[in-house]
């Protein structure tokens, strides 16, 4: 009965020792190991960064496109400067 008992002892000892080696492996090395969460925090951090700049830009441009419905003097200044667009009365300058 010993001998038996003891058998059983070692293999359960092995296996928790085995599953015990994996558990570790996976939190150091696996696919939610630390360094990969750091990775993951690091990637969030820069793509709230890139949020911000483009959510300013989107703000920019529905300024601008209501500038363009809105305001004459402002399609005249982007005909004028950006498109090299005049008058017929008026001479380009040089």
């Amino acid at each position: 009965m010993n001998s038996s008992g003891n058998i059983v002892k070692i293999f359960v000892a092995t296996t928790l020792v085995i599953i015990i080696f994996f558990i570790f492996k996976d939190i150091f090395y696996g696919q939610f190991s630390f360094s990969k969460n750091e990775e993951i925090e690091k990637l969030i951090l820069e793509k709230e960064s890139e949020l911000k700049v483009i959510h300013q830009e989107n703000k920019d441009l529905k300024k601008e496109i209501e500038l363009l419905k809105n305001n004459e003097d402002h399609i005249k200044k982007i005909a004028e400067e950006d498109l090299g667009l005049i008058k017929n009365d008026e001479e380009k300058p040089e």
